[in-house]
């Protein structure tokens, strides 16, 4: 017994050893390898055995004054200290801070719309009274960072309760991610005090928010009321408690009808708020929302806004409202909720297949030409003119509940990991409802056309260190690419189980780059490093080229040369003297052993004329080398 109990011992230890060795070539950063001593991190792609996150229960009033520009609220916090390390102070984040003279920024902004800023008129945590009229103390602010010295330490498992009262002036001219637009129609978000995340990578995330870095939040509990003035209404992150005491009997109603219904029902129109028959004829209203587990609020608000809402079953017995709040005259808005309705429904059923979890996905029309901004179950969205371009805009902004709003990656160090997912999930359905657009074709295009440079940097570069005129190839373009032929090589079926694999593991927590990928090799069951590698850490380009092709009876041998270190598909299209055509297609895999060259064989009785690498949505930053004419002389 005593020999069979050691021989256990020794596949155990052998076992622990394999899944904490490098399994591949991927560069891992101290950090990460700090995480798997720790075993918070596995190499596994599983979260460790001791991965912990800490979190945060929010009671926060509000007041809303739009006739001053003014936003007004307080706040209690509960906050948990989940981690194994005693902290010694807690980082809030004031966004609003951003509009300081004094603070450095991402671009310029208009002198006229400086403010003070998100000012704290009161600030207690725990016992102490850190800032009030004639008090602070124990306070650095830095930026939009607010570092808060406790003077009495918080312990492992324990928790602290802050108090705030704060302001702040809501933008009009230099709008950043959101504002008042126009005719009082606000959309407000980054506005209350936020506890920054501690986690096992990092400790306290300091990066000060200059209006390009985006999110990176844990997951709480928020209870938050918010007064307007009686005849506005407002959309929320989470759920209307009391719909009874802000809205008319028979809008109540329909929203109801619109909960169980397929087809676009008008809530209420512009000329419903003239008729004052939206809400309930109040000086002023509260409008009380509850959300659960998300990493962030934000809410929108009008007094003259159209309401359309649908609903779409995102799993039996589940529905989802879908929703489009705008004025009248916004190009394609008839649309948006129709637009949220499909993309909930392909999110929820086709990739990632991850049923979408919280009660609505509402749209927001800012009266912009175009460009949107996402926030959980929120989209913040102009209005394009052109179709396709209205329905890829609503896709991409919902498209981030998923990423980072599902999975919490730090899109302040990774945004490729959310804004790479919102590129390229929208494209299949794009590419089959507008086929003249080719949507895909068209990110292919602008990538290629700055793949190489010097100033290109790969995804995995820290999105606050890149402040570059490419930084949008490297978070956007590149990315959603490699993503597209990460699909191509798996195939769609162990692709999607992938995905799949990474929301059921990383729902509702932080990931890193190397989780997602060590999630994907484990589930494909194949070390992917030269895949990874070249697409996401290092500089290079993707070039392919045609070499040669030979003809001897019906036989054809053809020659591609692997010119650019990324690995891409080989998508050949074959002309024949009959004018007929074939094609061959590898998928990136056929690179895998580090080839720069592949010879292809293909069988035919017809006369080949003609051969090209000519998939447009295959990237080639030189495709003066994709095509042989053998019907040209000397050839």
């Amino acid at each position: 017994m005593k020999t069979c109990s050691f021989c256990l011992l020794i596949l155990l230890i052998l076992f622990s050893l394999k899944l904490n060795a490098q399994k591949s070539d991927v560069f891992l950063p101290k950090e990460f390898r700090a995480a798997l001593e720790n075993e918070t991190r596995s190499l596994t792609g599983l979260p460790g055995s001791n991965y912990w996150q800490n979190s945060s229960d929010y009671e926060i009033n509000a007041e809303v004054f739009p006739d001053s520009n003014l936003l007004k609220g307080s706040a209690k916090i509960t906050y948990y200290n989940n981690s194994p390390d005693t902290l010694k102070k807690i980082v809030v984040r004031l966004y609003q801070n951003i509009l300081k003279p004094e603070v450095s920024r991402d671009w310029e902004i208009d002198p006229d719309e400086f403010t003070d800023g998100m000012k704290i008129n009161l600030l207690i945590a725990g016992e102490d009274t850190l800032i009030s009229s004639s008090i602070y103390q124990g306070v650095v602010l830095d930026n939009t960072n607010m570092v808060i010295k406790l003077y009495k330490t918080l312990p492992p498992g324990g928790s602290i309760e802050l108090e705030t009262d704060w302001e702040f002036q809501i933008p009009k001219i230099n709008i950043v991610r959101m504002g008042n637009y126009f005719d009082n129609n606000m959309f407000i978000a980054y506005w209350y005090p936020q506890i920054a995340v501690y986690d096992d990578i990092d400790g306290w995330d300091m990066i000060n928010y200059g209006g390009s870095v985006e999110f990176y939040n844990d997951f709480n509990n928020y209870d938050f009321n918010v007064t307007l003035p009686g005849n506005f209404v407002m959309w929320a992150t989470g759920d209307l408690q009391n719909a009874d005491e802000v809205y008319q009997e028979k809008v109540v109603y329909k929203i109801n009808a619109a909960k169980s219904s397929d087809e676009t029902l008008t809530i209420y129109t512009g000329q419903d708020h003239e008729n004052n028959s939206v809400t309930i004829n109040n000086d002023k209203n509260t409008w009380k929302f509850r959300a659960e587990n998300v990493c962030d609020i934000s809410f929108c608000l009008s007094d003259n806004y159209r309401w359309d809402a649908a609903s779409v079953e995102v799993e039996p017995g589940r529905r989802v409202l879908t929703t489009a709040a705008y004025k009248d005259s916004a190009a394609n808005f008839e649309y948006g909720a129709e637009d949220a309705r499909t993309t909930i429904e392909y999110l929820s059923k086709e990739i990632p297949g991850f049923p979408y979890p919280y009660s609505h996905a509402t749209v927001f029309s800012n009266g912009r030409s175009g460009g949107g901004m996402e926030t959980p179950m929120m989209a913040n969205n102009g209005a394009p003119v052109e179709r396709n371009r209205f329905f890829g805009l609503v896709f991409h902004e919902l498209a981030h509940t998923y990423f980072p709003f599902i999975i919490g990656a730090n899109e302040r160090k990774y945004a490729w990991m959310d804004e790479g997912w919102a590129s390229v999930l929208p494209t299949e359905l794009e590419d089959n409802m507008f086929p003249d657009y080719n949507s895909f074709a068209r990110r292919t295009w602008s990538y290629e056309t700055v793949a190489g440079e010097e100033a290109e940097f790969p995804p995995m570069l820290l999105s606050y260190s890149n402040t570059g005129r490419l930084k949008h190839s490297a978070n956007y373009d590149r990315p959603a690419i490699a993503f597209n032929a990460l699909l191509e090589l798996l195939g769609r079926d162990l692709f999607q189980k992938a995905i799949l694999e990474y929301f059921e593991r990383w729902s509702y927590k932080h990931p890193l780059p190397y989780d997602f990928f060590n999630t994907v090799e484990e589930v494909a069951d194949e070390d992917l490093a030269w895949f990874w590698n070249p697409w996401f850490i290092e500089y290079g380009y993707p070039d392919l080229s045609l070499k040669s092709v030979r003809q001897d009876g019906s036989d054809i041998k053809i020659t591609v040369e692997k010119i650019g270190n990324i690995p891409t598909t080989i998508d050949l299209r074959l002309v024949y003297e009959d004018k007929g055509e074939e094609s061959i297609t590898e998928s990136a895999r056929i690179w895998k052993d580090g080839r720069k060259e592949i010879i292809l064989s293909h069988k035919s009785d017809k006369k080949l004329v003609a051969i090209g690498l000519d998939n447009e949505s295959v990237p080639d930053s030189d495709r003066n080398n994709n095509y042989i004419d053998l019907t040209a002389p000397g050839k």
